[in-house]
Formats: C-alpha cells, structure tokens, sequence
C-alpha cells in the first residue's frame, strides 16, 4: 500500500516544521514541502506528485496559497484533491472565493488538532 502524500504550502519555517512533524508522526503520511506558492506550483508542473491532500497557508511573504489551490482546482489529476487552507486569516480578511470546494482552518483556534483531525476523517 502506497503511503499518502500531502502537499504542505507554508512559507514560516517554525510553523512548516511543526506541521510536518504533526503529520508526519500522528498522521503516518508523507509530506511535500514548500516554503512559497511559486515553489510549490514548481514542484507540482516538474515532478507531478501522487497527491491525495494539499494544505495551503493563504497569506505568505511570496505570493499567497490562493494561486495554488486555483493551479491545483485547474489541472487534473488535482482537481478533485482535498484543499485545506490552513491561516491566520480570519474569514472576512480575503474572498470566500477562494474556499470554494476547500477546507478552511484557522491557526489560532485549535488549528494543529482540528488539521489533524480533518486529514485523519477525510484521508485516511
């Protein structure tokens, strides 16, 4: 049996690590990390990764997790992928556009353990 893969978009290294970690460990997946959109959308187009999860922080100093998860709605075999935009950001802060067909989870409210709890219910 493959191990799951999940792409993970944070550009705060502290904040990556962690969630690596958490994902990794209490999880058992495999985690694909990238420190910028630009850097994850490389990653995706080069090396076309077997995904079955992307976490995606929103507001990042180079670009936003935003332009990711259109790249990831807009080409199979991502399209029908499990988005989860993990932020800082409150709700009313940005287009609820965005959040069509994905998962949003703030960081500040119990963030690590709802995550957690979402990849565990809908991953697997």
């Amino acid at each position: 049996m493959d191990k799951k893969t999940i792409l993970l978009v944070e550009d705060d290294t502290i904040v990556r690590q962690t969630l690596k970690t958490m994902i990794e460990n209490n999880c058992g997946y495999e985690v694909i990390e990238a420190p910028s959109g630009a850097s994850a959308i490389n990653i995706l187009s080069s090396k076309k990764p077997k995904l079955n999860a992307a976490i995606l922080d929103i507001m990042m100093a180079a670009g936003h997790g935003g332009s990711v998860g259109d790249y990831l709605k807009n080409h199979p075999p991502y399209d029908m992928l499990l988005i989860i935009y993990y932020t800082a950001l409150d709700k009313k802060q940005f287009d609820n556009k965005i959040l069509e067909g994905a998962v949003y989870i703030n960081k500040q409210t119990g963030g690590l353990k709802k995550l957690e709890e979402i990849l565990k219910e809908q991953v697997g």
